[in-house]
């Protein structure tokens, strides 16, 4: 077995940057990179430059408002605004918006497996880490990687299934090591190396493939080389030795490592305010208009939840603009929010009903009155499909909120106590119906009727600054009940020490 020693660089690296970049397309025989625009956040490819070689025929409407990708005797539609496709007859939802421009049809990156795959019938996936779009049956380099530390020694191997060309750069406090390839597979254990040498090892991805060895408190030298059967990048890491006593003569100060919680918390939310511009939503006897109550509502909210939880926040719309349904959950998906929290103001023929109500998303509506809200504010009906209550209908519920509903559920009920509590009601409770704004979130999401604009006693409240800050603190109040509920469910610990 022969080996090689490599050259270390030993130059401060910065840690790598991940900038935006052309999307690679790798297919069994051929390469090619194709340009990416961004709408609205979002991150969209023209499907005309994807799929080239493919046989895609593009069959666009006389309206330019919907297309039709055709291979062979599949199909793909396409909507323009819509954060929808019909798949072979198949509902299918995409983290945003598809645009129609200039005759080409965008779509999210994200989303071009779930689009392409079924219309050419060959594996395609999307390596975010790599920016990659992997078409085809490509054979893809695996690296696998074993970290082990005894005494004064410590050892990292990067395997290869076939010899692959490694770089290393060694950093103040870590040890960067890049791979040349499009994409690779990586086996990296889960769990940090947690030692005195190497601290921890992980893969951070990127146009070079770069792993990041953080080096640990003792760390002394490395020493780098390559070995050919198997393909292998081996680190040897040594220690400066320990003194009397068990401790390291000089430790030397390195970036606490962070804390990686049990599971998800709550750092971003996205808040929706109902309604706007030409959308006024419901009227009060006053006059008031439900869009400017609940975009009142939702910057005092953004206010309270930045100032006591210190979680980032984002609203759908800041001022008085209409933005479609399907719009604001497109939004809450690309900020990848952990929560998306819609505020409206309910009306009802009988201007006696009053106090809050708390929905989730449900395909059919939990009583009659939950229904008739849903459709004040927008109920859910699959587009271009005649009888809403068919298969293909039932497939856009079950790609929607499904793995959600439990904790939709929670976060509506604790969110609905603190309401209850604050105006002085017993509230009208938790609800299921199908609101089209909810449709398509990927995380907990509740539509929140924080009172009755119908109700001349509630309307006047509504306008008042003061009750307007008990509302969003009331809320603020739910959130971080869930929030705090749900870490102590999965044995994980706040994110920031504003936590109540």
């Amino acid at each position: 077995m022969r080996r090689r020693v490599l050259c270390v660089a030993l130059a401060l690296v910065p840690a790598p940057a991940l900038l935006a970049a052309p999307v690679t397309i790798l297919t069994p025989t051929a390469r090619r990179e194709v340009e990416t625009v961004t709408r609205a956040g979002a991150e969209l490819v023209a499907i005309e430059d994807v799929a080239v070689g493919f046989g895609m025929i593009v069959k666009g409407d006389s309206r330019g408002i919907a297309a039709t990708l055709v291979v062979g005797s599949h199909e793909v539609g396409l909507y323009d605004g819509k954060s929808l496709a019909s798949v072979d007859g198949d509902l299918k939802l995409l983290s945003a918006p598809v645009r129609g421009e200039n005759g080409r049809w965008l779509v999210p990156v994200d989303g071009v497996a779930r689009l392409l795959e079924p219309l050419i019938g060959e594996p395609v996936e999307w390596r975010a880490a790599s920016r990659v779009l992997v078409i085809g049956r490509v054979s893809i380099p695996r690296i696998t990687v074993k970290t082990v530390e005894s005494g004064d020694r410590a050892r990292v191997v990067f395997e290869a299934s076939e010899p692959l060309p490694f770089r290393v750069e060694q950093g103040e406090d870590r040890v960067n090591v890049s791979v040349a390839r499009d994409v690779v597979d990586v086996d990296l254990p889960a769990t940090r190396a947690g030692g005195e040498i190497v601290e921890s090892v992980r893969f951070v991805g990127g146009p070079g493939n770069v792993f990041v060895v953080r080096l640990g408190p003792r760390f002394q030298k490395v020493r780098a080389g390559e070995q050919e059967a198997p393909p292998r990048l081996v680190l040897d890491l040594e220690g400066e030795p320990r003194a009397a006593g068990g401790l390291p003569p000089r430790p030397r100060p390195t970036p606490k490592p962070s804390v990686t919680p049990a599971g998800p918390v709550v750092r971003t939310v996205v808040i929706d305010p109902g309604h706007g511009g030409v959308n006024v939503g419901a009227l009060g006897p006053s006059g008031t208009m439900e869009k400017d109550v609940a975009l009142a509502i939702a910057r005092r909210l953004r206010a309270e939840l930045t100032n006591s939880l210190g979680v980032q926040v984002f609203l759908t719309r800041d001022r008085d603009e209409d933005v479609d349904l399907d719009e604001r959950t497109a939004i809450a998906n690309n900020y990848k929010a952990d929560l998306f929290v819609s505020i409206h103001a309910n009306a009802f023929r009988a201007r006696g009903a009053r106090g809050s109500e708390v929905y989730f998303l449900s395909y059919q509506a939990s009583d009659d009155e939950a229904r008739r809200t849903a459709q004040l504010e927008g109920a859910a009906e699959p587009f271009g499909v005649a009888d809403p209550g068919s298969d293909l209908a039932l497939i856009l519920w079950d790609m929607a909120q499904a793995e959600h509903l439990e904790e939709s559920s929670s976060l509506a009920t604790r969110i609905q106590d603190e309401l209850s509590a604050v105006t002085g009601t017993e509230g009208r409770g938790v609800k299921q119906a199908p609101f089209r704004v909810l449709v398509g979130a990927t995380m907990p999401a509740v539509l929140v009727e924080v009172a009755f604009i119908s109700n001349p006693d509630e309307e006047k409240q509504l306008v008042s600054d003061s009750y307007q800050s008990k509302i969003a603190a009331a809320l603020m109040r739910g959130i971080a009940r869930y929030r705090q509920d749900r870490e102590a469910r999965l044995g994980s610990r706040p994110a920031s020490a504003g936590q109540p």
